[in-house]
């Protein structure tokens, strides 16, 4: 999915001002709730450690941009990973 900037007077222009921005990073965060997690839980994490989230496939799931909730979405499973698919954007 893209997102697409804002249409201004100025797009397609040499002086067009989201082409300074377009490659500017941000941070995606999916955020993945865990029913029951608890501190011996916590202090117990170490490499290779797994956490059992509950989630299924197709699960709801809030997903930011730099902290600020852009939209929803839902997990899913893509080849061989984990996925987001967006289902709604804010």
């Amino acid at each position: 999915m893209t997102l697409t900037a804002p249409q201004t007077s100025l797009e397609g222009s040499a002086d067009d001002p989201w082409k300074q921005v377009m490659a500017l990073p941000c941070r995606l965060r999916v955020e993945v709730p865990v029913a029951v997690f608890t501190v011996a839980d916590l202090l117990g994490l170490g490499p290779g450690s797994v956490v059992r989230s509950g989630q299924r496939e197709g699960s709801p799931a809030f997903v930011q941009i730099n902290g600020q909730v852009i939209g929803r979405g839902e997990f899913d499973v893509l080849d061989d990973a984990l996925a987001i698919r967006l289902t709604q954007i804010a």
